[in-house]
C-alpha cells in the first residue's frame, strides 16, 4: 500500500490576499495543483482513492487532480485548522484531540488492508500530512514533527513494507513537478 500525501495549492491567505485562512486557491495554486495531476497522471500510478479535507483550498486542489487523473474524490474529513488561534488557544486540547481521534480513525479504515497494492492520495493542510506521517511512522506528536516543511503541492509518499511489517517515509516534501516559477 501507498498513501501519497499532498499539500494544497497556494492559497489567498498564504498569498497574503486575505486574512481568511479557509480562502480559495490562487491562479498560481491552481496551476500547482494542475502541474501536480498531470505528473500523476504521466507517471501511471494507480490511485484507487483520493482523500481531502473540508477546507476550501485543499477541495481544489483534490478536484483538479481528481479531474487530471480520473479518479474521484471519495471522502472528506475536518482538518486540523491551526490557524484559528484565539480559539484554539482557549480549547486546543479539546478541538485538537478530538480531531485528532476522527483523523486517526480514518487512517485506520484505510490501512485495514495495508498489504494490498492500493496507492490512495490525500489532500490536506500541512499539519495534517505531518500528523499523518507521523502516525503511520511512529514518531511522537511533538514541536519537532510539527516542524516539517512542506511547500505547496508538496508531495510526501508512505508505503507499507510487507517484508518488515511497517510503514516507511519513501519521500517527503518533493515538488519536482512544478516548474521553477511555481516552486
Amino acid at each position: 500500500m501507498k498513501i501519497l500525501l499532498v499539500r494544497h495549492g497556494e492559497s489567498e491567505h498564504n498569498a497574503r490576499i486575505t486574512d481568511d485562512e479557509n480562502s480559495p486557491l490562487t491562479k498560481r495554486g491552481k496551476r500547482q495543483a494542475e502541474c501536480l495531476g498531470k505528473s500523476l497522471r504521466k507517471q501511471k500510478i494507480d490511485i484507487k482513492y483520493i482523500y481531502c479535507s473540508n477546507l476550501k483550498r485543499s477541495k481544489q486542489t483534490a478536484e483538479i487532480i481528481s479531474k487530471i487523473i480520473n479518479v474521484p474524490i471519495k471522502k472528506s474529513f475536518d482538518e486540523l485548522n491551526e490557524y484559528e488561534s484565539n480559539y484554539l488557544r482557549k480549547r486546543f486540547r479539546g478541538i485538537f484531540y478530538r480531531r485528532l481521534k476522527r483523523l486517526k480513525k480514518i487512517l485506520k479504515d484505510l490501512s485495514k488492508k495495508k498489504e494490498k497494492d492500493k496507492k490512495i492520495l490525500i489532500v490536506a493542510h500541512g499539519i495534517t500530512n505531518r500528523i499523518i506521517m507521523g502516525y503511520f511512522v511512529r514518531l511522537p506528536l511533538r514541536k519537532q514533527l510539527l516542524r516539517f516543511l512542506q511547500q505547496n503541492t508538496g508531495l510526501s509518499v508512505l508505503v507499507w513494507s510487507n517484508k518488515y511489517k511497517t510503514w516507511a517515509l519513501k519521500f517527503m516534501n518533493d515538488v519536482n513537478h512544478l516548474p521553477e516559477d511555481l516552486k
